[in-house]
């Protein structure tokens, strides 16, 4: 019995602290990290002002949370691509897809990783910036192999060809938060995956040129 009680009342921390974390993300894409209060993801969550911060210290180790979680799926997506055994397209198309699929499942949740976790990033703490920059490392070393393997342009830093390729994706979406781009429907919205995806290789595959290194080379 004493068992069944512990796990009872797990669970039900657990659930409490989901309803919280939802309710959160929630109130975050819509008024913004820094404009919320904790009473706002409080009566969001249906949930006593004080029992939020049993749970949770302050709004800024909810926004930790909310980056522990989600970032740590993106961490797994690229982890899955690498031991793809493919060329650099599929596994690219992968990330992409995973990423934008992602934002028609679940647009607040993905506002609140590009844009939100973006401008309080100075409230992460020092290992979610570590978690952070392994992401890009994760992928620099996707890049680093097919370098070797001679489909690269050698002269370039894998680190930041993974910085351009997440920024493109990164600015894409925010279009589409912000209703600056509208974002493509049906099989438009998969051709404008794979479309995303070649023209990030088209920069920096061995023998593509831009049309000022085809004049300089004349």
């Amino acid at each position: 019995m004493v068992e069944n009680a512990k796990r009872t009342r797990k669970t039900s921390t657990e659930k409490k602290k989901r309803q919280i974390l939802n309710a959160a993300v929630r109130v975050f894409a819509q008024k913004g990290f820094h404009r919320c209060r904790i009473s706002d993801i409080a009566k969001e969550a249906s949930v006593a002002y004080g029992l939020v911060y049993h749970y949770f210290e302050n709004k800024e180790e909810i926004l930790n949370s909310i980056f522990d979680e989600n970032w740590g799926l993106l961490n797994k997506v690229i982890d899955n691509a690498a031991e793809q055994n493919t060329n650099l397209e599929k596994q690219l198309l992968t990330i992409v897809s995973v990423i934008c699929d992602a934002y028609r499942l679940a647009p607040d949740i993905i506002q609140v990783m590009v844009i939100e976790i973006a401008r309080s990033s100075k409230f992460l703490k020092t290992p979610k910036i570590k978690t952070y920059e392994k992401t890009f490392s994760r992928l620099a070393g996707i890049l680093r192999k097919h370098q070797e393997a001679g489909e690269i342009d050698p002269e370039s830093d894998p680190k930041f060809l993974a910085y351009c390729f997440f920024g493109m994706i990164e600015l894409i979406l925010t279009g589409y938060l912000l209703n600056t781009l509208q974002p493509e429907e049906g099989p438009a919205f998969e051709k404008m995956k794979s479309r995303l995806v070649n023209m990030f290789l088209n920069g920096i595959r061995i023998g593509a040129q831009t049309p000022l290194q085809k004049d300089q080379s004349k």
